[in-house]
């Protein structure tokens, strides 16, 4: 027994997949929930100190304590994840940064120039700007306060966090957790693959062993020993070996019999039958050869009858295979309905189609083609109509397919019962499959009509084209 293919091994390996599969996406999971929360955490930090930075920086800057100001911002640049951060008046001035050497300095100047767009506005609402780039790697803090007692003095502080070390922490925290799951699941998987060998495979091994032993020796197989399902099986087989064996014999006498009889029903029944055909032959061929031309008139009437079964055949191929959808189009699939239809259920079918190519696809107007060939049929057998008409329009934003009819009106729940109602339960799912919805109304005048309208909402709308006027209440031609 290759171990590839054991059912120990396939257990095992089971196990060992699905519990892979469960690290990663428990892996993934804590990726996401400890970024996220590590994010959040950066960001209610930075917000915070945005907040309390600058109304320090308002009340040292109105004391004109710029030493103080710049041993805060020193303080500020020890923190990890702050990368840059100035303090730069309204015209962009600089006052204090984390980098000596950017004082006075414009901000368009420093690397936080990219940044100096955020700042104008927070400045004009005096409001705080927190907002995280595209790939959340930096996070730009902006908090705007007055230099002095006026309200033109403003200034802001600006500071960029880089969450690539928190980022990389995070990874680093999941990766060990993913390999602390992976170490017990190893030790799992080998338990249960030794657990396996001792309680299932080699009994399993045993049993084979028995049954390979069974064509070969006349001794009972050996019942495996214990109470579990391993050892009710071999018990079974071991009592149906035993009644095969006693079998053996009656059926080896019930078969010499049957040959017997197999030989006396060849000579009294297919013989003579076989005899007679040969006779029936014989006087066929005199028939032949005879001037009336019986045989002619036999031979016509077989022909005849095998066109008309050809024709109706072919068209029943047609329904249940339409060659013209692909090859010509839906019209040409919906008049081969109409013309079976006709031929069918003697009712006169006329049929109006737009050109749908291009907005659905072939697999979507074969769905189509069948929903009509349901609405036709069960129209024809159901509704007796005297004439049918098949229309497919195309609106701005659906496929409208429309069968008309004077017939009785169409009841679902004639024919929803036993296996009648099998085609309705197929046309409504493919109707689910389109989106489509099924409507059924009937037009009164001087001949009652009985509409059935299939809406197919379309993926897009046709480009620059207004919607044709439309009414549902048009049955169209219905001769």
């Amino acid at each position: 027994m290759k171990v590839s293919r054991s059912i120990q091994s396939r257990i095992t390996l089971i196990l060992l997949l699905f519990g892979l599969a469960m690290i990663a996406l428990n892996n993934w999971r804590n990726q996401k929930w400890l970024k996220e929360r590590r994010l959040n955490r950066l960001e209610q930090e930075a917000a915070d100190t945005g907040s309390r930075l600058s109304g320090l920086l308002q009340h040292l800057s109105r004391k004109q304590q710029e030493r103080a100001a710049e041993l805060e911002m020193a303080y500020v640049s020890l923190s990890e994840d702050v990368e840059l951060g100035v303090v730069c008046d309204w015209n962009g001035v600089v006052s204090c940064a984390t980098q000596l050497q950017w004082r006075g300095m414009r901000v368009e100047e420093t690397p936080l120039a990219s940044e100096w767009r955020h700042v104008m506005p927070s400045l004009e609402r005096m409001d705080a700007f927190i907002s995280w780039d595209d790939e959340k790697a930096h996070l730009i803090v902006i908090s705007p306060f007055y230099e002095g007692y006026d309200a033109a003095s403003k200034a802001a502080v600006l500071i960029r966090y880089d969450s690539t070390r928190a980022l990389a922490q995070v990874r680093e925290e999941a990766l060990h957790e993913s390999l602390r799951q992976a170490g017990v699941l190893l030790a799992l998987s080998l338990l249960m693959w030794f657990a396996l060998d001792e309680l299932v495979t080699r009994r399993v091994r045993k049993l084979v062993s028995n049954l390979r032993a069974v064509g070969t020796s006349t001794a009972p197989p050996e019942v495996l020993p214990g109470n579990d399902e391993l050892t009710a099986i071999s018990r079974e087989f071991a009592h149906t070996v035993a009644q095969l064996r006693a079998v053996e014999n009656l059926v080896l006498d019930a078969a010499e019999q049957e040959r017997r009889k197999i030989g006396r029903d060849m000579h009294d029944d297919l013989c003579q039958r076989l005899s007679a055909i040969k006779m029936t032959l014989e006087v066929m061929r005199g028939l032949m050869s005879d001037k009336d031309g019986k045989a002619a008139v036999l031979t016509q009437q077989v022909i005849d009858d095998l066109a008309t079964t050809v024709v109706v055949a072919r068209s029943m191929a047609r329904g249940l295979s339409p060659v013209g959808l692909e090859n010509h189009g839906l019209k040409d699939a919906l008049e081969n309905e109409a013309l079976f239809a006709e031929r069918m259920y003697h009712v006169k079918c006329t049929v109006e189609c737009a050109d749908v190519h291009g907005h659905l696809t072939v697999v979507a107007q074969e769905l189509l083609f069948r929903i009509a060939q349901e609405l036709v049929a069960n129209a024809c057998k159901h509704s007796s109509p005297g004439v049918l008409n098949l229309s497919v329009h195309l609106a701005r934003d659906e496929i409208v397919l429309r069968v008309v009819h004077d017939g009785r009106p169409f009841d679902d729940a004639d024919v929803t019962t036993g296996s009648q109602g099998m085609g309705l339960h197929l046309m409504n799912q493919r109707l689910r499959t389109l989106s489509a919805t099924l409507e059924r109304t009937i037009k009164k005048g001087r001949r009652d009509f009985s509409i059935a309208t299939v809406r197919i909402p379309l993926m897009y709308p046709l480009p620059n084209e207004r919607e044709p006027p439309t009414n549902d209440d048009q049955s169209g031609s219905c001769g």
